[in-house]
């Protein structure tokens, strides 16, 4: 299976977490990386797999992560009992290359732990 694009990186998050890409540098998602997120985060997976375009599309927030160097593109759903933050993280290969490597939701206490950091950036919509 071939690398399928699934989104870009857009001005607005290059500008709000300061990084140094390419405006629209396309995010890809490929067999291992799917492999990666059905192994590690089965539940998360089959629930929001079907959103990572959106997710990166129309995040409510992105943050970078501190040691991997991924851009971390997280958006809520609501259900009956609570609301869901999904983070999709996205990384660049040595070449350059972005790509969608892991999707789950997250922990209560690690969203409590963002917000106290203040690493949540909130994206406004237009």
């Amino acid at each position: 299976m071939k690398p399928e694009k699934v989104g870009q990186i857009s001005e607005i998050v290059i500008s709000i977490l300061n990084l140094s890409v390419d405006p629209d540098a396309p995010i890809f998602l490929g067999e291992t990386n799917l492999e990666h997120m059905k192994k590690e985060h089965p539940d998360d997976f089959e629930k929001y797999r079907g959103k990572i375009a959106e997710i990166l599309e129309e995040p409510d927030y992105v943050a970078k992560h501190p040691k991997k160097d991924s851009i971390e593109y997280i958006k809520k759903y609501y259900d009956e009992q609570k609301k869901d933050y999904v983070l999709v993280a996205v990384r660049a290969t040595t070449n350059g290359i972005h790509f969608a490597k892991t999707l789950f939701v997250m922990a209560d206490r690690k969203v409590e732990k963002y917000k106290a950091k203040g690493a949540f950036k909130e994206i406004k919509k237009p």
